[in-house]
């Protein structure tokens, strides 16, 4: 019996592509210091200005650990700072530095060449209509 199960499988479709960019980049970003996640951090700061661990782990859907380590380490690789809020004690705020920025066009380089590599293999363009719906799916979940 075959079970229709779209658009279900969209999202299993998105756990292995999302699987196989960290394995397939995982040594490109170790080579920077990073790793796939640190590398996120990092765009969606530059992106969208200084933000709360707690904004960061909405935002990309990781947990409030795992930002806290990353923040860690992009602190200490001079990548970040972290400081107290100034209007919520409990709150630290995380902002990219120059050191950051400088890295950034790497970072963009090894996300763009690997989604290039698969555009071209299943001869698919940029802008194509999907593409559309996914970004509005990815902006009302970071948004709400």
């Amino acid at each position: 019996m075959v079970l229709n199960t779209f658009p279900g499988d969209i999202a299993q479709a998105f756990s292995v592509i999302h699987r196989a960019f960290l394995r397939d980049t995982k040594q490109e970003y170790a080579a920077l210091g990073l790793n796939p996640t640190s590398a996120y951090i990092l765009l969606y700061l530059a992106q969208h200005g200084p933000s709360t661990q707690s904004t960061l782990a909405h935002a990309l859907i990781i947990d409030k650990g795992q930002i806290t380590r990353e923040i860690k380490k992009s602190v200490t690789l001079g990548f970040v700072t972290k400081t107290v809020s100034t209007t919520n004690r409990t709150a630290n705020i995380v902002a990219i530095t120059a050191a950051g920025k400088a890295i950034l066009p790497t970072i963009v380089t090894i996300r763009n060449q690997w989604w290039q590599t698969r555009l071209t293999r299943n001869h698919i363009q940029p802008d194509a209509p999907f593409v559309q719906s996914i970004k509005k799916i990815q902006d009302e979940l970071i948004t709400h």
